[in-house]
């Protein structure tokens, strides 16, 4: 509510995606470098691997495109969007792309300015088999600021720990998953104990 009443105030510019943010967009690794045993960094291929929190499925001993702390990852072929801030490094394929404010005013308005640009694209390509956004789409993007950067400061006050709570929530499910993962095997075959686990 608060960026949809920021964006429709007349005080208001429009300028590129590239302006208030550096897009790196996703390269796959060769699949030689592709394993099971967590070697290197944890791969996010596609949207699959973040739909409702970070699961990579592989790793890659030799990532080629890096997303790291603080930035958001999306999917951008097929299955785009799904907006995610991630809390360590990933090594990033081709259908993923990462997003990093160029200041932490725009840390919060670029979550909600990448979503208008999944809309926009989901719309466009409504009806089409594939969806496939370039480097040049994110760059190109039009959105919408505020003429006087302090309606940003005080947005990025007012929402930061709004979406800061969040982060801190979805970061301690998946510290809880990892956990999970690493202990059913074990259990389930009695290799320790539930009283050894909760040591």
């Amino acid at each position: 509510m608060l960026y949809k009443n920021l964006i429709s105030s007349n005080d208001t510019k429009y300028q590129n995606l590239s302006d208030i943010a550096r897009i790196t967009m996703g390269q796959s690794p060769k699949g030689e470098t592709y394993n099971d045993d967590k070697i290197g960094l944890p791969l996010l291929n596609g949207a699959t691997d973040f739909r409702n929190s970070i699961s990579p499925s592989k790793w890659t001993s030799d990532p080629r495109k890096i997303a790291r702390p603080g930035e958001y990852v999306f999917g951008v072929r097929a299955t785009i969007g799904l907006t995610t801030k991630i809390f360590k490094e990933y090594a990033i394929g081709r259908g993923t792309g990462s997003a990093k404010p160029i200041s932490n005013i725009f840390d919060e308005y670029l979550f909600f300015a990448l979503e208008d640009l999944f809309d926009y694209y989901a719309n466009l390509g409504s009806g089409t088999v594939y969806i496939n956004i370039s480097k040049s789409d994110f760059d190109s993007f039009k959105v919408i600021l505020p003429i006087k950067d302090q309606f940003l400061v005080d947005f990025h006050k007012t929402v930061q720990p709004l979406f800061n709570l969040i982060f801190n929530n979805n970061a301690e499910i998946q510290k809880l998953s990892e956990l999970r993962d690493c202990l059913l095997p074990k259990l389930l075959p009695g290799e320790i104990s539930i009283n050894q686990a909760t040591k």
